[in-house]
């Protein structure tokens, strides 16, 4: 779509009060790549956070920022207290644990918080 006077120029998206919803949108996208591609530490073995096997509280994550960075799932109130439940519990664990352990929980973390900004963001 061209807008007249600007041939050869892409139109761009209307803007709105939030200019930086996009950039939650892209951190968040950018965080999870960082995040698959470190993989999950043989020391998590075992493990429980949140009430929830560690492996499994990965694959939650993983795929609630999946659909929500695919537009397939809206943060409602009660996901939005399990991702602070969870974001508590990853700090409290990342307290005194061992370096590959503490990472993995900063990192879930740091997803976990961005996936709150995005929602708190109006997009999730």
């Amino acid at each position: 779509m061209q807008l007249s006077g600007e041939r050869g120029k892409k139109a761009t998206e209307p803007t709105n009060n939030n200019s930086n919803r996009g950039d939650y949108g892209m951190q968040l996208a950018r965080l999870w790549r960082q995040h698959l591609q470190a993989g999950y530490p043989r020391e998590l073995t075992g493990v429980e956070i949140a009430g929830t096997d560690a492996r499994a509280l990965d694959a939650e994550i993983t795929s609630c920022v999946s659909a929500l960075l695919t537009h397939t799932m809206r943060v409602d109130d009660r996901i939005e207290r399990r991702l602070n439940e969870i974001s508590s519990a990853l700090t409290n664990k990342q307290v005194g644990a061992t370096a590959p352990v503490a990472e993995f929980c900063q990192r879930l973390n740091s997803l976990v918080s961005a996936m709150l900004t995005e929602t708190r963001a109006g997009r999730g």
